[in-house]
Formats: C-alpha cells, structure tokens, sequence
C-alpha cells in the first residue's frame, strides 16, 4: 500500500510540473519598425498578443523584425500580463540556439540583434531558446531619429549615416519631417546601445545651433520649429545640431584618417554658446560650447 501511495504521489509532483503543457502562452514587445511589426496583433498588445503554438511538448513562434519581448501565461492589461511574465534577466549572443532557465521577470527580454526570431520554449516553462537567419551586426553603430513622426520606430529612411565612426548625419526627403512639438530621441533599434533624450534645462531645441543631448535621458527632444533639412549628430561630445538648410556644413569635427582631436591654428576667433545655444561673450566658470572655423566642441571655462 506504501508503494502504492509513493507511486500516486510521483504522478501527482509530475502532473503539477508540468501544468503549463498546452495551456496559452502569450508573447508582444516590440519590432524594428512599428509599421512592418513582426506581431501579428501589434506591438506591446497585452490585451490580445500573439499566441505561441503548442506541439510535441514546446512552444514555439516565428517573430520578424524582432528587438525585445514579453512572454506570459495570462493577457488581458499589462497588470495581468506582467503578473504571470517569465523571461531572462540578460539574453546575449552567446545563449543562442542553447536552452536558457527562464525565471519570473517582469522587464522586457531584449535580443542580442534585431532580426527575425524564431523562439521555443519548453512546455513546462523551464526553458526558452532563440535562433536567429538575421547575420550579427557586430559592432557596426546603426542609429534612427526616432518619435511621434515615424511612430517611435525605425524605418531605413530615418537611419543617420556614419561619417566617421562618431559624427552621423540625416538628410531629410521632401516627404519627411518633424514638426514643432513633435516629441523624438536619438537611439538605436533597441533603446539599449543609444538612447540621447534632451538634456537637463531644455524645453525645446532650436535649429542652427549645436545643443546638448544626454545619453539616458528619460526627457524627449522637442524642435521649436518645423524642420525637414539636415541633422547633424556628434556622439563623443552628445551634440546635435538641426538645420533647415539641407547643404549647411556640418559643426563637428570629421576624422578622416582616424586621429581624433586634431587642432589648426586659424585666425578666427572662437564663438561661444552657453548650454542653451546663447550666445555668450565672456564665458567663465561653466562648460560651453565653442565654434571655430565652423566646428563645434565642448569645453570648461
């Protein structure tokens, strides 16, 4: 009768382990590009997500254009979605293709790269493998103009081009721009490499003027007047600057041979801006930004 009971009592540990067999798992996040979303139901849809298929004892689900996710085993609102949610605290190229643990998590999953996914999870919840056709970028810097003009994705036309590895610049076409109060970042398609908001004391951004911006900031970009020209991007001194001219010069200095910081002698005096893009005669006793012949840099007073 022992054995009887010991054997009921294995069945009954092995039937609730694997509870979660068959029932719905659900997955939403977000895509390169909202407009060419990889869910079917939209990104960051808690209410109906995309739903993985169950066969032969895993879940299984192909996903394009993929940059971080969500999985759970309820839906409904983001409270009921992030109460049952199970991820990876940090996901990194190394795991792909091998099973990793997943644990209660609550924060998104983020993908080594975008691209298109396909992604098992076993059937007990125990584990979750992704596998990738989209090539590693490596450390190639690829970053957008991203906001309420391209509904906060990434699409190619938005994409700055590397003049040297640290300045980048973005020409707009007649058919793009963003208009005053028009909320945007600098960033990459994950929000996790580049992330530039507005910088501390800034309400909004005015063109023609190179301007602070803060890597992290939870505060967006705001131009005080339409824009549809050229944006140029500084990332070692996190400088922007926006004009409306599509041929003005660029303010930064370009490396063209990779030896940064090099210096002429000129006989042009320097203009200074404070941090808010005013002009200043004297400056002293703060961090500014100094032009001289026609790039700009940060520098202490």
């Amino acid at each position: 009768m022992k054995k009887i009971y010991a054997l009921a009592a294995v069945a009954l540990m092995a039937m609730s382990a694997n509870a979660q067999d068959g029932a719905p798992l659900y997955i939403t996040g977000g895509s390169v590009d909202t407009n060419n979303s990889g869910f079917v139901n939209g990104d960051w849809n808690p209410t109906t997500p995309d739903e993985f298929t169950y066969a032969d004892g895993v879940y299984s689900i192909h996903i394009d254009n993929l940059v971080q996710f969500k999985i759970s085993s309820a839906c409904g609102d983001w409270d009921l979605f992030n109460a049952e949610a199970i991820g990876v605290p940090e996901y990194t190229k190394d795991m792909l293709g091998t099973p990793v643990a997943l644990e209660p998590w609550g924060e998104n999953v983020m993908c080594p790269w975008a691209g298109d996914y396909d992604i098992v999870v076993a059937g007990d919840l125990s584990t979750i493998t992704l596998t990738t056709t989209t090539e590693d970028p490596g450390d190639e810097i690829a970053i957008y103009l991203r906001g309420d003009m391209n509904g906060w994705g990434s699409p190619e036309e938005w994409l700055f081009t590397s003049l040297d590895g640290n300045v980048f610049k973005l020409t707009c076409s007649d058919d793009m721009a963003v208009l005053a109060g028009e909320t945007f970042k600098v960033a990459d398609a994950l929000w996790a490499k580049y992330n530039f908001g507005a910088a501390e004391g800034f309400a909004s951004y005015m063109l023609d003027a190179p301007l602070p911006v803060q890597d992290g900031s939870n505060d967006n970009m705001v131009l005080e007047e339409d824009w549809n020209g050229v944006c140029y991007f500084c990332l070692d001194e996190s400088l922007v600057f926006f004009s409306n001219d599509k041929d003005a010069d660029c303010p930064f200095e370009i490396n063209n041979d990779a030896v940064s910081n090099i210096s002429v002698e000129s006989s042009e005096a320097p203009v200074y801006f404070n941090l808010q893009g005013v002009r200043v005669a004297n400056p002293e006793n703060g961090l500014f930004i100094v032009v001289k012949d026609g790039k700009a840099v940060k520098v202490v007073k």
